[in-house]
């Protein structure tokens, strides 16, 4: 079992510490894609590096018919209402999140169930967890998590994701909370 003490901190202290507790396997797959041209090689790359491991044959199919395939022209600015038409078509909300944070990873931050569980419970939800439904997360994201996110303007991007994943993902241990 593992014992959570409850203290106050500031946003730097919580980002330093919570950072410093993330391990993701094939990081390099993210760091050496992000923010380049997406080619159907960097493409792949960052999908395998968000689904944590090698992708099985159907979603190799997935990344290749919606994201590979996608003509989609994305502005240098985009509109809300662009935003949420991209998140709401085929492909799983967490992915279609993932697909336009490859596109503007420094405007739209990955979101997933366990940067939502941190979320969540640092702002107090009786329920945790991400909904299972595909519009719902798309509006959760849209209209909570990109505010909750805002508040950390400031502090790096990657370093932020790092520390609500981690955290998130530590809320899912059994643990005893002082």
């Amino acid at each position: 079992m593992k014992i959570l003490i409850s203290k106050e901190t500031n946003q730097l202290e919580f980002i330093d510490f919570w950072s410093k507790q993330y391990n993701y396997s094939n990081e390099y797959m993210y760091d050496d894609n992000i923010g380049k041209e997406l080619t159907q090689e960097r493409i792949l790359k960052l999908f395998q590096w968000k689904n944590g491991t090698p992708l099985s044959a159907l979603k190799l199919k997935s990344v290749k018919e919606n994201y590979i395939a996608d003509t989609t022209v994305f502005p240098e600015k985009p509109s809300m209402d662009f935003i949420r038409k991209e998140l709401l078509k085929t492909g799983g909300a967490i992915w279609r999140i993932f697909w336009i944070h490859c596109h503007y990873p420094k405007q739209f931050p990955i979101y997933d169930q366990h940067v939502h569980r941190a979320m969540a419970h640092i702002q107090g939800w009786d329920d945790i967890e991400i909904p299972n439904y595909n519009k719902k997360k798309v509006d959760l994201y849209l209209t909570k998590y990109l505010n909750f996110y805002d508040e950390f303007k400031g502090l790096p991007h990657k370093k932020v994701d790092e520390a609500l994943w981690s955290y998130g993902k530590f809320l899912t241990q059994d643990y005893t909370m002082l």
